[in-house]
């Protein structure tokens, strides 16, 4: 994991900010419980709404923070 630094100098550790992976499609089939199979299919759902959006996106492959926010939104 990388640390992004607001302010301060390269010694200060300001705020550490996650960037999104990349899942592929055995991890896609743990988080959701299905087969592999299936979770390609998924995967190539989100990258072709993606490519729809002007996005590059990886075959086989998706962002975690994309998938997240689709199969797994925060509860207010």
């Amino acid at each position: 994991m990388r640390t992004l630094l607001i302010g301060g100098t390269m010694d200060e550790k300001v705020a550490k900010t996650p960037r999104p992976h990349m899942l592929d499609a055995d991890e896609v089939a743990e988080l959701l419980r299905i087969k592999k199979g299936s979770a390609y299919e998924v995967i190539r759902k989100i990258n072709a709404e993606q490519e729809a959006r002007g996005r590059v996106v990886i075959r086989g492959r998706v962002r975690s923070d994309v998938f997240d926010a689709l199969y797994f939104p925060e509860v207010d």
